[in-house]
């Protein structure tokens, strides 16, 4: 059985890889009809050979593509992950959201509060998490207390940096790393360096020489960056539930509270990572276990009479 994927190419691409090993009765195949034409093209081609098609972000506006798709009465597979449902969510709000796509879809979710998120927007959906993690533990201690964050380049407000800038003032013995965005334009502390992007390996390292992630999104969805911080053993503090993180509300003084926090058991430790949240990831978060879940939830879906 033939299923076409499209939608946001990052995660589109990965997703269609790793459903081709393990699904093996199905071909998956990922065309990029957000950016290229040839792929547009593709997907046109394709479209009358395959049962199913799945769109790699939820959709609530027009779509030349998925309208081909519903006429030609092919199976549609929503997966909603993050800017997605905040943009359905404020376009229901004020009554410019096009939900054609939606009603004649069935919808998968990457994290567990997007269905309370959606509850106005989308009729079901299931909880289909495609986030996993490679790099499990950590054998080394920490030699200082400090925090590691990741903000992206151009959305710092978003990603939570004023929270970070009144912990870093208010904690300036504190060193806070942060990657993503480099820093330009930004006043910055003396406590504070940005590193901009840096490589998987570096991230890795970072990570591990790190004793506290924080993540501080206006929204999210369950971030990969999470994740691997508990894999290598971090004290992680959130403004979202999962096992083993210190769940906060958006605010500078929770914020500065959860660093004191954190760092007391880190320091119980004796300066050594969180065996159980490695153990935690380790069960739950790795590449097996993430994909085994959501191959079989694309698998019922495909195979649903329905």
């Amino acid at each position: 059985m033939r299923v076409l994927i499209n939608g946001l190419p990052y995660f589109g691409k990965k997703v269609a890889k790793e459903l081709n090993e393990f699904d093996r009765e199905n071909t998956y195949i990922f065309l990029d009809t957000y950016y290229s034409k040839w792929d547009k093209i593709r997907f046109l081609l394709n479209l009358p050979f395959c049962k199913a098609v799945i769109s790699f972000n939820g959709v609530s506006d027009r779509s030349g593509s998925l309208d081909k798709v519903l006429s030609r009465h092919k199976k549609l597979i929503m997966q909603w992950h993050g800017t997605d449902v905040s943009l359905a969510v404020s376009r229901n709000k004020n009554g410019t959201i096009y939900k054609e796509y939606i009603n004649n879809a069935r919808h998968l979710f990457s994290a567990p509060w997007f269905q309370d998120e959606l509850k106005e927007v989308v009729p079901n959906g299931i909880y289909a998490p495609f986030s996993y993690v490679d790099h499990f533990g950590n054998d080394q201690k920490y030699d200082k207390l400090s925090v590691l964050s990741y903000i992206a380049k151009g959305r710092e407000e978003f990603y939570g940096w004023s929270y970070l800038l009144t912990a870093a003032r208010d904690l300036p013995n504190v060193e806070f790393v942060i990657v993503g965005s480099d820093g330009k334009g930004i006043e910055v502390p003396d406590n504070v360096l940005f590193l901009g992007w840096v490589d998987e390996n570096k991230m890795i390292e970072l990570y591990k020489s790190h004793p506290v992630f924080v993540r501080l999104c206006e929204h999210d969805g369950k971030a990969f960056s999470v994740s691997q911080a508990l894999a290598t053993g971090a004290e992680v503090i959130w403004n979202y539930p999962l096992e083993g993180v210190h769940q906060i509300e958006l605010s500078s003084e929770a914020l500065i509270d959860a660093i004191s926090r954190a760092f007391q058991q880190v320091i119980s430790r004796k300066m050594s990572p969180n065996q159980e949240n490695i153990k935690f990831a380790s069960e739950e978060l790795s590449r097996d276990k993430v994909f085994s879940h959501y191959t079989s939830q694309i698998k019922k879906l495909l195979n649903d009479q329905n």
